[in-house]
């Protein structure tokens, strides 16, 4: 089968029998875990979920066809997660095997952010007849006031075009965080499928996400606009907030990515001012100085490499067994340095 958008597989309201294998890449954490965990919840809330990694597929390259072939005891189906690590060559055999097998009973539904789509996990899954793969970039900020309405009317809850912006501008972008948001507002009007509210402003902001966003976007500012001497402060004022480490990487992941947008206009010969004050460059107003500082910054070499450590980072974060807020700690005071050399 062909790749397909993310978005034909979160509009699913089955999964197909005839599809064995469902790979979901790309440089969008969000999106990907968002769309895994829709596939997922239809299979079904009684279906017992099995997680693999890509390490135990190195290990026995016949254990994915043989648990996809596996009934359960105890619940009515079974679905299959898998994550993967690298660039899934640990995984080709495994995947080859299950795709090939006689019989299949339970879809693997697999991730990997650093499967490219020139892999030959992705290839084999391409020319396959019961797999899908589809990557997962981050989408725009109409695309995201989208989402945002989608998931709101999901939860009984009605957000008109402005609200939703407001909703994006607020949590930076982060999908998974915009769904919490979402569910929170639900529950604080008491909305459901036959319960419809409206949301104002108001609503939004009695729930604290603006006031969150706000210790975020100034940890991302004072790390790429080179404010070493800010920079504890700001980390600690935000850890006791509760703002999670996981959210500030994925934050700045956004605005790198962001980065990396406007520094090509830039790289072509446009004023950094000009390029952030467009209305295509999807910058929040409050935070135009910002991004046109950190454009002077940032050049298109820098951005790659600050793109590397983040994501190397998030996955030590979510490990277990590592120094993930050590080196969480490490990188923020990496990236400050960097741009106060640039600066």
């Amino acid at each position: 089968m062909k790749s397909v958008k993310p978005g034909e597989l979160e509009r699913l309201s089955r999964l197909d029998p005839a599809v064995r294998f469902i790979l979901l890449t790309g440089p969008d954490d969000a999106t990907m875990e968002s769309v895994a965990a829709h596939l997922i919840a239809l299979a079904g809330k009684e279906a017992e979920r099995v997680d693999l990694t890509s390490g135990q597929m190195a290990q026995d390259g016949a254990l994915l066809a043989a648990e996809a072939a596996s009934m359960s005891l105890f619940s009515p189906a079974r679905v299959i997660r898998l994550e993967i690590s690298g660039g899934g060559d640990d995984c080709l055999a495994a995947v080859e095997a299950l795709l090939g097998a006689d019989s299949v009973l339970n879809p693997v539904i697999a991730t990997g952010a650093s499967v490219t789509a020139r892999s030959k996990l992705v290839k084999l899954v391409e020319g396959a007849n019961h797999a899908v793969a589809a990557i997962c970039y981050q989408p725009d900020r109409r695309a995201l006031v989208g989402i945002a309405m989608e998931a709101a009317a999901a939860q009984g809850l009605r957000v008109a075009n402005a609200e939703a912006q407001l909703l994006v501008d607020l949590v930076s972008g982060d999908q998974a965080l915009m769904r919490r948001e979402i569910e929170k507002i639900a529950l604080y009007l008491d909305a459901g499928p036959d319960r419809q509210r409206q949301v104002t402003p108001a609503d939004i902001a009695a729930l604290g996400a603006a006031t969150h966003e706000e210790d975020v976007s100034a940890c991302i500012n004072v790390a790429l606009g080179g404010k070493l001497r800010d920079l504890p402060d700001m980390l600690a004022q935000a850890a006791a907030v509760g703002v999670a480490e996981i959210r500030i990487i994925r934050a700045l992941a956004i605005r790198a990515m962001q980065l990396a947008k406007l520094r090509a206009e830039v790289d072509a010969g446009a004023h950094p001012a000009t390029v952030v004050a467009a209305k295509s460059s999807g910058v929040f107003w409050k935070e135009r100085d910002a991004v046109t500082a950190q454009l002077h910054i940032w050049d298109s070499v820098r951005v790659a490499r600050l793109m590397t450590r983040l994501l190397e980072c998030e996955r030590a974060l979510k490990a277990s067994g590592t120094a993930g807020a050590v080196l969480f700690r490490k990188l923020m005071t990496d990236i400050a340095h960097q741009a106060a050399r640039a600066r």
